[in-house]
């Protein structure tokens, strides 16, 4: 039976739901090569809870053949407490890789079809290895008595697929142009028992890097056997698999929220400063492990050179290098693997701690081996803004804490935290409320939410409380300041911007070094 109450009332209830913040200052990025087997193809950006999540996904965490990323995962998942997560991003093929592997499937099956095929080849026996891109070649009489090799069948069918054939830096087309090679001279004047011959030919195509084919030829004699065994090679070179640039992953790797710190695992130092330069336009962090800053083991650096040289110049606040040796005269093969991830131990250990409440130092790190260093090398890296591991007393912790730019890393991590902390309020007073108008009251809300998220940075530990001096007065831990509605022009308020909104708070720091002095006497 109806109540009738819409005669006399009526009620419509709208939900103002905020907006739900999905960013993320606890977790860290592992970005590298994918695996090397390549029985699996993981996700190119994915996020994984435990240690048998990645190595399902095809990466080998230990032994011999381990991949970068799986032992960096298992490093990450060491710490204690354990990451909740781990994103991973994986380099992809570059765009020249994949149209070098078109080349090779192409000229592979080229020759297949016409290379030492024909029922009437003569003066050769001729054997080809796909795996090592090798063709072995075994004269039985001079070059005059070879016939139909296929060689020339070959050229033909993979210049008409538009690849280009090259050797001495000169292109064949024809058996004209094949001529006119050194190689084809030394070739025709070969002679039994001539030391055997070994060539470099080239294939490519636009937008392709160029792919190597090894060319060895022997003419044995009784007393000279050839000299080539024909034996499964490494290739001359792998243009298939080559990958991106890093800033490439990066750039997909952004278009998933919720990670916070970027660790190379597995990339060449050579790209260090450039993933540096791009983490320094974002609102995230570049963590890596240093390996190479002190001079190589047995050289010395020239009178006046520094003595420490870090893989990334001292200009970028959002980056952090880790020493990673155990000693400085270390050589590269006997550093323990998870060593090389020093950078995802560090990170994965300090980002267990709620941005504000934590200084980046003076922490314990599982799975990696402490550093050996003198006062002087220590001195050394912390001048160049290194942080570096090592054992006080009978505990292993790191120290200094600071981004290569001399920035402490925890400060770095807060400012991101309050300012996306602050935004999100502001946006959200704006999105759950009808209208905030343009007068005092107004901006009175606006500036609630300032200091309601100052506060918030007061109770996480990266903003002062209300101090005191020694007079008693006051010293506040932020000040926030917004102008008047009277003060701001028509055009000011028809705009509907609102600025001049300020604030300042003190950061509340961490104490890095005490220094402590007394005296014994026998009376006070």
């Amino acid at each position: 039976m109806s109540k009738n109450y819409d005669l006399i009332a009526t009620v419509d209830i709208d939900i103002a739901t905020p907006i739900v913040d999905d960013a993320s200052f606890d977790n860290l990025l592992i970005m590298g090569p994918p695996p090397k087997g390549g029985l699996h193809t993981p996700a190119y950006v994915g996020v994984y809870r435990k240690l048998t999540e990645v190595e399902d996904a095809g990466f080998v965490s230990t032994g011999e053949d381990a991949d970068p990323i799986g032992v960096a995962a298992r490093v990450a998942f060491a710490q204690s407490p354990t990451p909740t997560q781990v994103y991973i991003a994986v380099q992809k093929l570059s765009a020249e890789a994949v149209a070098s592997e078109t080349v090779i499937k192409g000229t592979n099956a080229a020759i297949k079809q016409y290379v030492g095929v024909k029922e009437n080849l003569t003066g050769c026996t001729i054997k080809f290895s796909e795996v090592s891109r090798k063709f072995s070649v075994e004269l039985s009489g001079p070059m005059s008595g070879v016939k139909n090799t296929g060689f020339i069948d070959l050229l033909n069918a993979v210049t008409a697929q538009g690849y280009i054939v090259s050797t001495e830096d000169k292109k064949i087309e024809s058996l004209a142009d094949l001529k006119k090679l050194n190689m084809f001279k030394e070739l025709a004047a070969m002679k039994a028992g001539d030391p055997d011959r070994s060539y470099v030919i080239d294939v490519s195509k636009e937008g392709a890097s160029d792919v190597s084919y090894a060319v060895e030829v022997s003419y044995p004699s009784a007393d000279t056997p050839a000299a080539f065994a024909f034996q499964e090679d490494p290739p001359l070179n792998t243009p298939e698999k080559e990958l991106e640039l890093p800033a490439s992953t990066i750039t997909r790797a952004l278009g998933m929220n919720g990670w916070y710190v970027l660790c190379s695992a597995g990339i060449d130092s050579k790209y260090y400063e450039e993933i540096a330069a791009y983490i320094e336009t974002q609102e995230k962090m570049f963590a890596y492990t240093e390996l190479n800053c002190f001079p190589a083991p047995g050289a010395e650096r020239a009178e006046g050179e520094d003595q420490v040289i870090p893989s990334v110049g001292t200009v970028y606040f959002r980056t952090i290098g880790c020493y990673g040796r155990e000693s400085t005269s270390q050589a590269l093969e006997d550093i323990p693997d998870a060593n090389l991830y020093e950078n995802v131990a560090f990170v994965a250990k300090w980002l267990n701690y709620s941005s504000g409440s934590e200084t980046s130092a003076f922490k314990s790190l599982s799975s990696v081996y402490p550093s050996e260093l003198t006062g002087t090398e220590m001195k050394l890296l912390a001048e160049k803004n290194l942080n570096y591991f090592i054992t006080v007393g009978n505990k292993n912790i790191t120290m200094n804490g600071k981004t290569i730019g001399g920035e402490w890393a925890d400060v770095i991590r807060f400012r991101d935290w309050l300012k996306n902390d602050m935004q999100l309020r502001v946006v959200n007073l704006f999105v759950t409320r009808p209208k905030v108008p343009y007068t005092d009251s107004g901006i009175a809300l606006v500036q609630n939410q300032m200091i309601a998220s100052l506060k918030a940075g007061q109770d996480a530990g990266g903003i002062a409380e209300t101090e005191f001096d020694e007079d008693g007065n006051e010293i506040p831990g932020f000040v926030t300041s917004v102008p008047l509605s009277a003060s701001l022009s028509a055009s000011e308020k028809a705009s509907r911007r609102l600025t001049k909104c300020k604030f300042k708070a003190r950061l509340a720091g961490a104490i890095h070094f005490a220094e402590l002095k007394g005296s014994l006497t026998y009376e006070l």
